[in-house]
């Protein structure tokens, strides 16, 4: 007969699917928190990747386990955890975006980033050509600036950081910034005169 330890070690190394079954009892708290110990790591370096503030990415873990725990009842094929409990963070990052975008003026090529960064499933097809062919015209504008501020952009549409690109570069992060800035200052006005019409969908949005 296993001892309540011996029970708890041989439930941490069951495979998801069980933990899943288990969960779904009321009395079995401790499958569901070896789930969420087993993945917290990974959806909180996956939210901060994208988000850049480990605070914002803290509270969108915590929201993704909670509707996981919520709706997990509805999951059908239980072998496919992972991959649904992601589907769900990934739907928290496109709302985030977008309210992000209601609450704080972003400016063009951010947006068109931003965009491009959603999940694919979470875009509307038209959305996804204008954003690549976009993000695309912005590649070939920015191999026009000077080598510091190029690196620090592209690093950028790497989806680093801030912190991330700071510390690639060896500098502070007000010069990273500043850097940034800089180089989508003369990207938009660029965008503007080089190609009239093909960012109207943004432009227009700002007056």
């Amino acid at each position: 007969m296993l001892t309540s330890t011996e029970g708890v070690m041989a439930m941490d190394e069951s495979r998801d699917e069980e933990l899943v079954y288990q969960s779904l009892d009321d009395e079995n708290e401790g499958a569901f928190e070896i789930l969420y110990h087993r993945y917290e790591m990974s959806l909180l370096n996956f939210f901060y990747r994208r988000v850049g503030s480990w605070e914002t990415a803290q509270d969108l873990m915590q929201e993704t386990f909670i509707r996981v725990h919520k709706h997990l009842g509805t999951l059908r094929d239980r072998k496919k955890f992972s991959s649904w409990m992601f589907s769900i963070a990934k739907q928290l990052i496109a709302t985030h975006i977008r309210e992000t975008r209601r609450s704080v003026e972003t400016d063009p090529v951010d947006e068109i980033f931003e965009t491009y960064t959603i999940a694919p499933e979470h875009r509307s097809p038209i959305e996804s050509i204008i954003a690549e062919e976009q993000l695309e015209i912005v590649r070939t504008l920015a191999q026009r600036l000077p080598e510091s501020e190029r690196r620090a952009f592209e690093l950028r549409l790497d989806n680093m950081t801030l912190e991330e690109i700071a510390k690639t570069l060896d500098i502070s992060s007000s010069a990273t910034k500043v850097r940034l800035h800089r180089a989508k200052q003369k990207l938009v006005a660029w965008m503007k005169s080089e190609y009239p019409g093909e960012f109207d969908n943004i432009f227009r949005d700002k007056g």
